[in-house]
């Protein structure tokens, strides 16, 4: 009766707060379904696959794993290590259309990603914190900017998860000895490092945690005992390894052996990839992170805090060192995509130290003011380099509010003010005797959904100019000529990330030629051609006489024996109408016209064996430029050709040749574009036969300027 009247004459308000409470078990589902919903619906509305070669790479094998079970790219073995994703998402590949495929596969790996959240709450709960710290989290642990790769075609959607949950597996195995924790975490490390090779330092991590905890409580021959399942699985896995090799281990990445690094280097970035962590995670919980840490090694209430302490503290040392690493190495830029897997473990030590009561709030607010002067000394600007922002998440957003702002140091003036209020409103709210030990990991978590919302933003607008820009009008415009197999030809000046995506979205294209000096779009496997006399393309000694897909963004190319079957702006899709053969090849003009500051024709006779003719084409520059002067070097000598602004200039270029005719050219640097050292505008070139063209035999060397 009590229970009926108070529900019965409880205020409307009360009534409604009754009939909509929440158990965390119930928060926590909704969490999940809200990310899987968000996420999904973000990387459907993604244009197109932009981080390549990865992206390729990873749907090639999955694409191998469905039709032939093994993993191949384009025919030949890969020596690829991450082989998880490949194999999980091979299903999907089964389907014919590859837009279908990549959706599904999109669907797959943001449900697997969202289980973070999960794993989140449940390490949460084994280190002893309560429900609702532990739901939060675990929407922590899915709101973070990088839970957009949860929508690429990567690794780190499946990996993200387990290396948390190996983590966690770790700590509970420490704590709480046990075959079953052991063989968890074995099973776990295994797993984590077949989705993502980084991985492969969790047994030593495991080895050094056990001997960090055995000393700490003096019990060290006794922890090693108690461990014994997993130390022994690894000491085997180790001898396997050892017999095989390290090239064999990392294959793909073997060449990471052969970097030349510098100490300073590294450490540098370092210190640029702690920083941006620090922003990452949304600024507020770092320092109650580190002195949470600090705690549970010094003074730890339980051993589950203590093995947590020794077991995340190398953790994020070496995936950070990993990052510098990388960077260091030659990469130049912030590897965020290395280190995010230490976010949630923050926020796991923030909850240690928030539970204690922020015992240290003094030393927290000293941590604040330390990370302010820094970021004053080095601010953001210097991290969002058009480069930089490659690798990371959180400089996506970055990139998103400079796009909208039009200000790159407002925008780093902005983010700087944030973090003092922010820094400011913690160390207020952890002075409060009656704090909400929550409070500051919700402001994390808007800061990460305000991050998340604006990297999900400029990733679609990059997307979407690389399908405009690339696809347009049809991105498998080659699967749809249903032409069979088609070989993708590459010329001198190819671009590696236009190769991709046409690789990725034309499931035909089965095989890459590259004609001489081509650069290889990727390390798998790829034929160098030869040219005969004739123009021809030889194959092994063989001509080419399968269906072509000829990159003309760097070159121009015209072949004779073909049929022109579809196009985009970059590439031509051509089917053999006899054997194809070369004729003129423009190395350096570029599919806009514009030549590159050194270059070369080209032109090849017919079955005669002999050139008699005249190449023509016209040379030009908008009115707004400065002059430029381009030289011609050919066998009839050398001719410097001049180009005034807003004019053009007709050249005309005599062609004897007994075989293949070429012409060298330089010119000034007038303009850049995408990352191109231009120098004039140049007309199509068209070589016309003319037998009077050449004076003599042409056995001899012709003499003489050519003509302008």
């Amino acid at each position: 009766m009590a229970a009926d009247a108070r529900t019965d004459f409880a205020p409307p308000r009360a009534r409604l707060l009754a009939a909509v409470r929440v158990t965390p078990a119930q928060a926590l589902a909704l969490v999940f379904a809200a990310s899987v919903i968000g996420r999904t619906l973000a990387a459907w509305l993604r244009a197109t696959p932009i981080y390549f070669p990865d992206e390729y790479i990873y749907s090639e094998l999955g694409r191998s794993f469905a039709e032939h079970g093994r993993p191949l790219v384009r025919g030949g073995s890969a020596h690829f290590p991450a082989l998880l994703q490949p194999l999980l998402t091979a299903p999907a590949w089964l389907v014919g259309d590859v837009g279908v495929s990549y959706r599904l596969i999109q669907l797959e790996t943001v449900t697997v990603m969202s289980l973070a959240a999960f794993v989140a709450y449940w390490f949460a709960r084994r280190l002893g914190l309560s429900a609702w710290l532990s739901v939060a989290i675990g929407a922590f642990a899915v709101a973070i900017p990088d839970v957009l790769y949860s929508g690429w075609m990567l690794a780190d959607p499946f990996a993200y998860p387990l290396a948390l949950a190996a983590v966690g597996t770790a700590v509970v195995a420490l704590s709480e000895p046990s075959r079953r924790a052991q063989a968890a975490f074995v099973g776990l490390a295994a797993l984590a490092t077949l989705a993502r090779i980084q991985f492969v330092f969790l047994p030593a991590l495991f080895v050094l945690a056990v001997l960090a905890m055995g000393l700490r409580e003096r019990r060290v021959r006794r922890a090693l005992a108690e461990q014994r399942l997993a130390l022994l699985s690894f000491a085997a896995a180790i001898l396997v390894l050892v017999a095989a090799g390290p090239s064999q281990l990392l294959g793909y990445y073997d060449v990471l052996l052969e970097s030349d690094l510098s100490v300073w280097l590294t450490f540098k970035w370092f210190g640029s990839d702690a920083m941006l962590l620090l922003y990452s995670s949304g600024w507020v919980l770092v320092p109650g992170a580190l002195l949470g840490i600090a705690h549970a090694l010094w003074r730890p209430s339980s051993r589950a805090e203590l093995a947590f302490a020794v077991c995340a503290t190398p953790f994020s040392v070496t995936v950070l060192g990993q990052a510098a690493f990388y960077g260091a190495s030659g990469a130049d830029r912030i590897q965020e995509r290395y280190f995010f897997y230490v976010l949630p473990l923050m926020a796991l030590a923030f909850g240690l130290y928030a539970r204690r009561g922020f015992p240290w709030w003094r030393l927290q607010a000293l941590v604040f003011a330390c990370l302010l002067v820094v970021s004053m000394r080095v601010p953001l600007s210097g991290f969002a380099a058009a480069q930089g922002k490659t690798n990371s998440a959180f400089l996506f957003a970055v990139g998103q509010a400079e796009a909208l702002a039009g200000d790159v140091g407002l925008v780093s003036l902005l983010i700087a003010l944030a973090a003092l209020l922010l820094s400011l409103a913690a160390v207020a709210a952890t002075r409060r005797r009656r704090n909400r030990p929550t409070l500051l990991v919700w402001v994390a978590i808007a800061a990460a959904c305000l991050g998340s919302t604006a990297s999900v933003g400029f990733e679609h607008a990059i997307a979407g100019n690389v399908r405009e820009y690339l696809l347009w009008p049809n991105a498998s415009f080659v699967d749809d000529a249903d032409l069979g197999a088609v070989a993708l030809l590459e010329s001198q000046f190819a671009d590696s990330s236009f190769t991709s995506e046409e690789l990725f979205w034309n499931r035909s294209l089965e095989s890459v030629l590259l004609l001489p000096n081509a650069p290889a779009p990727d390390a798998f496997a790829a034929k160098h051609l030869m040219i005969g006399r004739d123009g021809s393309l030889l194959e092994d000694g063989r001509p080419v006489v399968r269906p072509l897909l000829v990159d003309m963004y760097g070159a121009t190319l015209e072949l004779d024996g073909v049929e022109r079957v579809g196009r985009n702006r970059f590439y031509q899709l051509l089917r053999p109408a006899g054997r194809p053969r070369l004729s003129v090849y423009a190395i350096g003009r570029y599919w806009d016209g514009w030549l590159q500051t050194v270059g070369r024709f080209r032109v090849w006779p017919t079955d005669s064996g002999r050139l008699a003719g005249t190449l023509r084409f016209t040379l030009s520059l908008p009115s707004d430029f400065t002059a430029a002067s381009v030289t011609f070097t050919s066998p009839d000598g050398t001719r410097t050709v001049h180009v005034e602004p807003g004019t053009s200039s007709q050249v005309a270029l005599p062609v004897c040749s007994p075989g293949p005719w070429s012409a060298d050219y330089s010119g000034q640097v007038r303009f850049r574009s995408r990352g191109r050292l231009l120098t004039a505008r140049s007309s199509r070139p068209v070589f016309t036969p003319d037998a009077g063209a050449c004076q003599g035999d042409l056995d001899e060397t012709p003499s003489g300027p050519p003509g302008v």
